[in-house]
């Protein structure tokens, strides 16, 4: 028997209208799915290319599979942890299962999509744990509105039959919520040129936090739970109160002595916030997975700022790398994926200067929602202070260029965020303070 999927039914609405605007389309499937169980898609939304017109308007054959999988990253970057890329819906008037150049099509979209996923792991695009690889394939008819779906595995060519079924208010979803801090130094690296590269010093910061949140114990209302034990045997206790979640990190003073190294540097990174994290878990999750997706959408969350982070920033040629930078990551903001409706939220980020109506034209484009700003809130995680003894003067660490005495140069785009100028170390302030720590 193949996998069955459960899809809200207000969706298939959306599938009717983009068909009968347009006849072909192609777009992604977000959803959680289940090892065991079923999986549940609550999202659609179709994919435009870099000029804004909708991909497979002219035929699925023309779709540009890389302009596909770069849109399912950037999506997978305002997904909560346990959501992800199930796979992509393909609107035409003939079946495209019945087509084996189509077939192979879309196959090539898939295994794109993969790749890119593999190559960003600290995003946790796949779930092969949940999905063993295989991507949903969704065909519904712009003719008939005759659907069907089936699941392709990257390994193999056959498709597998899969059952779909629209249903309303397909199940209930639980939020748990919680912050995670961290406050840390790292050695600052470079890559065999004067250069530090701010992007890779970055990842491996979270890959550090990704090791202490896989050997961190994670308590619910306050207490450890039996892993196996699934969400619905404590729901009527909890009735519709969310759940709190705490995450405890292995202390440092339990480090082996023996197996601590002194090694020199040329300079150090300080990395220190407190994220906020929502997931969001229908009764039949267990808690095991539950505490995964938590863990996951942390590490998620913090490369998907530090991506953005890094893609905004732009650097004068003549500029000198050898000082002391400030980069201040996006905070994070959420909103439901349906008007009134906060079942589950989304995320975006935006930076110290931007408002809530910047991250409008973002989610249009990258979810295909439409949103007002008074339906964002930007109140979990606010713009910070920066702490006085992390301020530094230039004449701290001396001229900044011995031959010409030249001063770092900084070109901003719009969204860039604060760079700062001077020294040998960088500093990294994840600098995020939150209304909510005592609830």
């Amino acid at each position: 028997m193949g996998r069955s999927v459960i899809c809200e039914a207000y969706l298939e609405e959306y599938l009717k209208s983009l068909a009968k605007r347009q006849g072909t389309s192609v777009g992604l499937l977000i959803g959680q799915p289940s090892k065991n169980g079923k999986d549940y898609v609550v999202h659609l939304n179709k994919i435009k290319d870099d000029c804004g017109a909708d991909q497979g308007k002219n035929g699925l054959l023309d779709i540009e599979s890389k302009q596909v999988s770069h849109h399912a990253l950037v999506e997978t970057r305002v997904l909560p942890g346990g959501f992800y890329v199930m796979g992509i819906f393909v609107i035409n008037p003939k079946s495209v299962f019945e087509d084996p150049v189509l077939v192979g099509k879309v196959k090539t979209i898939l295994v794109d999509i993969r790749h890119t996923f593999a190559s960003n792991g600290l995003l946790h695009g796949n779930c092969d744990e949940l999905d063993g690889g295989d991507k949903l394939v969704f065909f519904y008819s712009s003719s008939s509105n005759v659907f069907g779906c089936k699941s392709i595995s990257p390994k193999s060519d056959g498709l597998k039959p899969c059952d779909w079924k629209f249903q309303d208010r397909a199940t209930s979803w639980h939020v748990m919520s919680t912050f995670y801090e961290t406050d840390d130094v790292f050695a600052l690296r470079k890559k065999g040129s004067e250069q530090y590269e701010t992007e890779d010093n970055l990842t491996e910061c979270v890959e550090v936090v990704k090791k202490q949140l896989e050997q961190s114990l994670v308590f619910f209302d306050g207490e450890p739970v039996d892993a196996k034990e699934l969400i619905e045997s404590v729901l009527k206790a909890k009735k519709d109160d969310p759940f709190v979640v705490h995450i405890y990190a292995p202390s440092s003073s339990t480090t082996d002595i023996t197996t601590c190294k002194l090694q020199t540097f040329s300079g150090t990174l300080k990395f220190d916030g407190v994220i906020s994290s929502k997931c969001f878990v229908h009764p039949k999750t267990s808690f095991a997975e539950a505490k995964s997706f938590i863990k996951a959408d942390i590490v998620r969350s913090l490369m998907s700022r530090i991506q953005i982070h890094c893609d905004s920033l732009v650097q004068a040629e003549d500029s000198i790398p050898d000082t002391i930078m400030l980069n201040e990551l996006p905070r994070r903001i959420y909103f439901p994926i349906r008007a009134k409706s906060n079942q589950i939220l989304f995320s975006e980020y935006l930076f110290r200067e931007e408002g809530k109506e910047t991250a409008i034209p973002q989610i249009q484009e990258t979810l295909d929602l439409s949103f007002t700003p008074k339906e964002l809130n930007a109140t979990v995680e606010i713009v910070a202070e920066v702490k006085e003894e992390e301020r530094h003067d230039a004449k701290e660490c001396g001229p900044t260029d011995g031959a010409g005495g030249k001063k770092k140069k900084e070109v901003e785009r719009p969204s860039t965020v604060l760079l700062g100028a001077v020294g040998a170390i960088a500093v990294l302030i994840v600098a995020i303070l939150v209304f909510l720590l005592t609830k």
